[in-house]
């Protein structure tokens, strides 16, 4: 059988900061194979260094997003396989072997995603937070009929051309592109996840820049991806599971802050009460909370459940204001 070889593809814009660390360490996972980097514009010297540290550039001279990048990077390739890898995720030594030996041993398989690993470089809280609930719930999430990462993500490139790649006019900026491609791809073949194909996710968060990327460029473009083609996959963020927890998050938000508070002011009844729903998404969320103690300590696993609650429910709500909204908008005139 012949070896599906693979063109690496990675955007990076305004990359400067991770370049000198994720480079050496694709071209060492590539083993010879093409690395091509795709400046969309940068203003920081982007392109330069990524050459003079041995890939292969493609400058677009002008600001674009990733999912045009990526578009622009393929139209270029020549091999069966692309791997696309973020500029801020540094590879692990295998992925490539990995990634060629997978489609080379099944002809159906048109997708394959891996996710973050767990030992992500900065230490704040916002950082190990959104970097260990990635792994957590990809490590959790279901193997076929997967949702697309383009984090660490590779595609058959006849499969990806056939669907007309990313859609960059609806997504401009890093949004949802790779959700939204992989849906189209879905009918194509096997959309696979391996979870233990990594990348250490190198990006430095604040809590400001957490709610921002939630809501904004992934809350508000899925939900009306969702709204407009009805594919709400029982997988990731969007398991059952998961809507359930959002549905008692803003409860149990209301138990941590009102039971002792009731408690302490005698109203036992009403402490209980309040109890009942925290108790419950404690429940459901045991093994998060273990997989948190175990990688960063027990203070910590309090604090990202507590903060995890947070994230539940405004990205409820902002799917709430969406459904709001797209009823609005589809109500007759008043006359």
């Amino acid at each position: 059988m012949a070896t599906a070889e693979v063109t690496l593809v990675i955007p990076a814009y305004n990359a400067v900061g991770f370049l000198p660390r994720v480079l050496p360490a694709a071209l060492a996972a590539a083993k010879g194979r093409r690395v091509l980097v795709v400046d969309p514009g940068s203003s920081d010297g982007t392109a330069e260094l990524a050459r003079s540290l041995g890939a292969e550039v493609l400058s677009l001279g002008h600001r674009a997003g990733p999912a045009l990048a990526r578009n622009r990077g393929v139209e270029t390739v020549t091999t069966e396989v692309v791997l696309f890898i973020d500029s801020d995720c540094l590879p692990h030594p295998d992925i490539v072997e990995r990634v060629e030996r997978a489609f080379s041993d099944d002809d159906a398989l048109v997708s394959l995603t891996g996710s973050y690993d767990d030992t992500p470089p900065e230490q704040n809280f916002a950082s190990l937070y959104m970097n260990l609930r990635h792994h957590f719930v990809h490590q959790k999430a279901r193997r076929e009929g997967a949702s697309f990462w383009a984090g660490l993500g590779a595609v058959r490139t006849r499969v990806f051309r056939d669907v007309g790649g990313f859609d960059a006019v609806q997504f401009p900026a890093p949004m949802v592109e790779d959700i939204e491609l992989g849906v189209r791809m879905r009918p194509r073949g096997r959309t696979a996840l391996d979870p233990t194909l990594h990348v250490t996710h190198l990006k430095r968060w604040t809590l400001p820049g957490v709610i921002r990327a939630d809501i904004f460029n992934r809350a508000v473009p899925w939900g009306r991806m969702i709204l407009r083609t009805g594919e709400l996959p029982n997988d990731l963020n969007l398991a059952v599971s998961q809507r359930i927890a959002a549905g008692l998050a803003p409860f149990a938000l209301l138990g941590i802050v009102g039971a002792p508070l009731a408690f302490a002011l005698g109203f036992h009844v009403a402490g209980g009460a309040l109890l009942v729903p925290l108790v419950a998404s404690l429940l459901m969320h045991a093994p998060m909370l273990r997989f948190f103690r175990r990688a960063q300590g027990s203070a910590f696993a309090v604090g990202a459940y507590c903060f995890h609650q947070v994230h539940l429910t405004y990205s409820a709500v902002t799917m709430a204001v969406l459904v709001l909204e797209r009823a609005l908008r589809s109500a007759p005139p008043v006359t």
